[in-house]
C-alpha cells in the first residue's frame, strides 16, 4: 500500500486552487483547504481511469473540455453524498402530523388539486423514498384517491442511477422500522442476500432527473407544496444561497414549505420565508 501511495501524485497549491475554481465554476460548490485530501484522492481515481500521469494534464483537459462525459465524471467525483433513511426524522413527523392533515382538508374543500414534492438533492434516494413511505403511511388506502408526484433530483448521475435502482445494503435500511421495511421492501435471497429492493408502490409516483443548481432555468413546469433541500447549502457561498432560494421561491405554491438541514438557516439568506419549526420554513 505504501508503494502504491508513493506513486500517486499529490496536489500542489496551484493545482488545488485551479481545481477548486473549476469545481466552483461548474457547480457553485465551495471547497476549502480541509477538503484537499478528499479532492486529491477522488481526482487521483480519475487520473488512473484516464491513464493520465499528472493533475496538470487532467486540469488542462477539463479547461479545454468538449467532453461532457468527463465533466460529468468530474462533478460526480467531487460531490458529497451522505444520506440515510428517515434522516432528521422530525421533518417527516411534521409532514404526518401537521402538513398532510391540513393539505387533505384543503383538498376536500376544493382549494387544492394535487400534491407535489421535490427532493432537490436526493443523493442515492433515501430521502425521496422516505417521503414516499411517509405519504403511504399517512394516507393508507386513501393514497390512490389523490394526484401525488415526487420529483427527485441531484447533480451526480452516479447516485441518481443508484436511487433509480432502489437497491440498498442491509446496513442502509437499519433506520427503517421492521414493519415498514417488510411493507415497502423486498428482501434479497441467494446471490442477493444482504440487499433490499424498494417495492414498485414507492416508485410509481417518483421521478428522477439530473439537475445542477447553477442552471439559470431548472426547466421544471410545476409548483411544489414541499421542497426538501437539506444539508446542501452549507457547500455554497452566501450569494449563491440567496440565488438558490429565490429560485425555489418561484417554484413554490402559496403556503408551501421548504425543509433544510439541522445545521443550516435561512437567516440572512432570504426574507421570503418564515421559520415554522425544526428548520422548516414557510413561503410568505
Amino acid at each position: 500500500m505504501e508503494e502504491l501511495n508513493s506513486r500517486m501524485p499529490s496536489l500542489t497549491d496551484s493545482e488545488f486552487s485551479e481545481l477548486v475554481k473549476i469545481i466552483y465554476d461548474k457547480t457553485r460548490i465551495q471547497m476549502t483547504e480541509h477538503k484537499r485530501a478528499l479532492v486529491n484522492a477522488r481526482i487521483s481515481k480519475r487520473l488512473r481511469a484516464l491513464h493520465m500521469d499528472t493533475f496538470k494534464e487532467y486540469i488542462d483537459s477539463l479547461k479545454n473540455a468538449s467532453d461532457d462525459e468527463e465533466v460529468t465524471n468530474f462533478i460526480n467525483a467531487v460531490t458529497t453524498n451522505k444520506t440515510d433513511f428517515f434522516r432528521e426524522n422530525k421533518h417527516f413527523e411534521y409532514m404526518k402530523s401537521n402538513f398532510l392533515p391540513a393539505w387533505e382538508k384543503s383538498y376536500k374543500e376544493g382549494k387544492v388539486q394535487n400534491l407535489r414534492i421535490w427532493s432537490a438533492a436526493c443523493s442515492t434516494g433515501e430521502e425521496p423514498y422516505t417521503i414516499a413511505m411517509t405519504l403511504h403511511e399517512y394516507f393508507g388506502e386513501r393514497y390512490d384517491k389523490y394526484d401525488i408526484k415526487i420529483l427527485a433530483s441531484d447533480i451526480d448521475t452516479n447516485v441518481l442511477s443508484h436511487a433509480m435502482r432502489g437497491i440498498y445494503k442491509e446496513e442502509s435500511v437499519e433506520p427503517i422500522a421492521n414493519s415498514i421495511l417488510r411493507k415497502y421492501f423486498l428482501k434479497g435471497s441467494g446471490e442477493n442476500e444482504g440487499f433490499y429492493k424498494v417495492k414498485t408502490v414507492l416508485q410509481k409516483d417518483l421521478f428522477f432527473r439530473q439537475l445542477n443548481f447553477k442552471e439559470a432555468d431548472f426547466n421544471i413546469h410545476t409548483m411544489f407544496d414541499l421542497i426538501f433541500c437539506r444539508n446542501v447549502i452549507i457547500y455554497f457561498d452566501k450569494e449563491f444561497q440567496k440565488e438558490l432560494f429565490l429560485k425555489f421561491y418561484k417554484y413554490m405554491k402559496e403556503d408551501s414549505l421548504v425543509f433544510i438541514g439541522h445545521s443550516e438557516t435561512l437567516f440572512g439568506i432570504s426574507d421570503k420565508f418564515k421559520y415554522v419549526s425544526s428548520n422548516i420554513y414557510k413561503k410568505i
